[in-house]
């Protein structure tokens, strides 16, 4: 009667599967959400460049850090500092903390933003772009470049 020897090196090595697995689980679900804010921003910067093209008035996409994550919003306001009152949790998440938005390599400092405009023409409007490079460091590293030149954006997976 009671535990033996055998029956317990089977329940370390059930254990020992486990906690290898949630690791690896972990892990994927880090890579899942680089992705998901290399996406959106991706998919937010065509929206911006479609609006300035397309509509009347002058847009701008903002990239800005709350105390619990990053949030992107497209406004036509054209900010030069940081206003509570718009940028707010209603912006689209982009990520909690885990995941670094860097601005031509610096991280985003909170109630900071970075802003991205276009011209008519579909180039940059670099008068009232504050960015070259959009670094999202997570696992892996992505940077968005921004073509100033030809308005186009490219998404590079750093090594």
């Amino acid at each position: 009667r009671g535990i033996t020897l055998v029956e317990i090196i089977i329940v370390i090595a059930i254990i020992g599967i486990l906690a290898s697995t949630s690791v690896m689980m972990i892990g994927h679900l880090h890579y899942a959400d680089t992705q998901k804010v290399v996406k959106t921003l991706d998919s937010t910067l065509d929206q911006l460049q479609v609006k300035a093209i397309s509509k009347s008035g002058n847009y701008y996409l903002y990239i800005y850090r709350l105390n619990n994550g990053y949030y992107a919003k497209i406004l036509s306001d054209n900010l030069t500092a940081f206003d509570g009152t718009l940028f707010d949790d209603d912006g689209t998440r982009l990520s909690n903390t885990t995941i670094k938005i860097c601005q031509n390599g610096t991280e985003l400092a909170e109630n900071d933003f970075m802003k991205i405009a276009y011209t008519k023409q579909a180039t940059f409007d670099t008068t009232n772009t504050t960015v070259q490079t959009i670094l999202i460091d997570g696992v892996p590293k992505y940077s968005i470049q921004l073509v100033y030149d030809t308005g186009k954006h490219f998404v590079v997976t750093e090594s």
